[in-house]
């Protein structure tokens, strides 16, 4: 199952845009784009997306709280992150979804379905 509105919480604005391109090309209707946490929390006072794709550390700090606050509001997310793995995590993310930068159109969708599920 594909979203039909997904937020992308990313710093660097052309990976955004590259991730935005592809969920488009997917077949998502509303993508929103959130450079910081400011961002993101705004972003969701003003709808609830369907999945939420969160890069792990953003200009203005890392993003865990943020991904507390959409698990305790059942929104589906995942990491976007170079970190490569999450043993650097705090444990009650050890288990979470977590897509390695870089990554490819396909690899995006198999995420996306992932989440979702």
């Amino acid at each position: 199952m594909l979203p039909q509105r997904v937020l992308i919480v990313e710093d660097e604005y052309l990976v955004a845009m590259d991730v935005e391109s592809s969920l488009q090309s997917m077949g998502v209707k509303t993508i929103d784009i959130a450079t910081t946490l400011f961002q993101a929390k705004e972003v969701l006072l003003k709808a609830k997306p369907d999945c939420v794709l969160l890069d792990v550390s953003l200009s203005d700090g890392m993003s865990y709280e943020l991904a507390r606050h959409l698990r305790e509001y059942s929104i589906p997310f995942g990491f976007v992150s170079g970190y490569g793995d999450t043993s650097g995590f705090p444990p009650d993310f050890a288990d979470c979804h977590l897509l390695d930068k870089p990554f490819g159109e396909l690899e995006l969708r198999a995420f996306v379905t992932k989440i979702m599920a």
